[in-house]
């Protein structure tokens, strides 16, 4: 490796999956490549995607490999263990099944030439290439359904816009080394949050977090729907964990937990009450209505027939993400961590 300090680390926690290689294939090609260093981060049990990997270490000597895995926390402590490994003054972190954007080691970093920015993060697009479990699901959480969390799963414009520390998505990310640092790293009890809490501490005594839409990935994850309802269970969970740590509330991420307990509420009523039948109706019916509002205005954009499925993944999406913050609120901290290989 050359002794001069990168202009980029980047760190991927890994578990192993063949689709690492399109991730650093992604990389290999990418403009500023030459000026980054990457740390791959996890013992990998597949034989090919180990050869593979050592093949582009051959031929890529800035490719680092870092053969960890954790019993609790794993990616936490896997972006932990490369973050220390690291020299860059700016040490991203990005999933091990995303392609990053054709210049993106260049655009990611751009946003620091102001010293108050901190962190940056940019979006994670849908790419149309996908299963259709995983295309419904990136889709859903893309959608006006997922709120303000939308804004993550889109480009939205050229410039770099500065804004919250919820508006960070953990699969694309870059901080200022020494912000990261002065929070302690990620703390493996808040995964898959962990990213969450990190951006909220270093947001909170000024540093500045920049959404930079040019500095975009392609997600491709593995899903399924009791994976997305795994993941969202998780996103709702992460959220009264982070509200408990004192995180400001944002009342927007209450809505699911509201609306399944008052689904429970109305459901068990309507046994012995006539307008309680009625009012569960009237829930129903509204929230019907909307989900299909979100899905016609989806459908509009992408022109994919089938995305009118998007009718059935976002209520799953709703109510397991509402249930993870009842079960959250009552019993606390489980580990919610990936099994590493």
């Amino acid at each position: 490796m050359n002794d001069k300090k990168p202009a980029l680390s980047v760190v991927i926690p890994t578990l192993g999956r063949p689709i690492l290689i399109q991730t650093l294939e992604s990389l290999v090609a990418a403009q500023g490549f030459d000026k980054c260093e990457v740390w791959v981060v996890g013992k990998i049990a597949d034989s090919g995607v180990e050869q593979r990997l050592r093949a582009l270490m051959d031929a890529h000597s800035q490719v680092q490999h870092l053969q960890v895995s954790f019993e609790k926390g794993d990616s936490s402590e896997k972006k932990n263990a490369g973050f220390r490994a690291s020299r860059s003054e700016f040490v991203a972190f990005l999933d091990d099944d995303v392609v990053v954007s054709p210049d993106w080691p260049l655009r990611i970093v751009e946003p620091f030439s102001d010293p108050a920015v901190g962190l940056v993060s940019g979006p994670s697009l849908v790419p149309d290439e996908i299963p259709l479990m995983a295309r419904l699901a990136g889709h859903a959480l893309a959608s006006k359904a997922a709120g303000y969390v939308a804004e993550r799963y889109l480009a939205g414009g050229q410039e770099p816009r500065r804004v919250k520390w919820s508006r960070l998505i953990g699969c694309n990310m870059v901080y200022r080394r020494p912000v990261l640092e002065q929070v302690g790293l990620f703390d493996p009890k808040f995964w898959p949050g962990e990213e969450m809490i990190a951006a909220f501490r270093a947001t909170a005594p000024g540093h500045v977090l920049v959404f930079c839409p040019s500095a975009y990935v392609y997600h491709y994850p593995r899903q399924s729907l009791a994976r997305f309802a795994k993941q969202t269970f998780g996103y709702g969970a992460t959220r009264i964990r982070l509200m408990r740590a004192g995180v400001e509330i944002e009342p927007a991420t209450l809505v699911p937990m509201v609306w399944v307990l008052s689904l429970l509420v109305l459901g068990a009523g309507a046994i012995f009450s006539r307008w309680m039948a009625w009012l569960l109706c009237l829930d129903l019916g509204l929230y019907l209505l909307a989900t299909a509002w979100v899905v016609i205005s989806k459908l509009l954009q992408t022109r994919k027939a089938f995305d009118l499925l998007l009718f059935f993944v976002i209520p799953l999406m709703h109510i397991s993400y509402g249930i993870a913050e009842w079960v959250e609120l009552f019993r606390p901290d489980r580990d919610l961590s990936e099994k590493a290989v």
